[in-house]
């Protein structure tokens, strides 16, 4: 669960969520009622920071910037390599490798949310 809650922070948020109202909801004392209370607070002030940075100008250049490389990447790998076998690709280190993850996976999380949205 560590790497896609890095991958969809606002997933972790939402279960995040979730676990504090039944915390709430079960709490034995005023304490803790206060403190689910606080807790509910803080992660709906970070859900609601995620959801309105999301959609601004800069938001979206930043993250096609992080994601352009590895779209030359791949498209230099699947046509020149292995489509026309022109070349051979070095593979990327351990650290690029998980950051295309992330930038792939954060375009399929993301129009996949945005359909279920509609």
């Amino acid at each position: 669960m560590g790497f896609l809650a890095w991958l969809n922070p606002l997933n972790a948020i939402v279960k995040g969520l979730s676990d504090a109202y039944v915390a709430r909801q079960n709490a034995q004392t005023d304490q803790d009622r206060i403190a689910a209370d606080e807790r509910i607070k803080a992660l709906e002030a970070r859900r609601n920071v995620l959801i309105a940075e999301s959609g601004t100008r800069i938001n979206s250049l930043i993250r096609a910037g992080f994601a352009f490389p590895f779209v030359v990447y791949n498209a230099k790998l699947v046509l020149w390599d292995k489509v026309l076998a022109l070349g051979s690709t070095d593979s990327l280190s351990a650290e690029l490798f998980q950051i295309e993850l992330a930038c792939i996976g954060f375009y399929f999380l993301y129009d996949i949310t945005a359909r279920l949205k509609r």
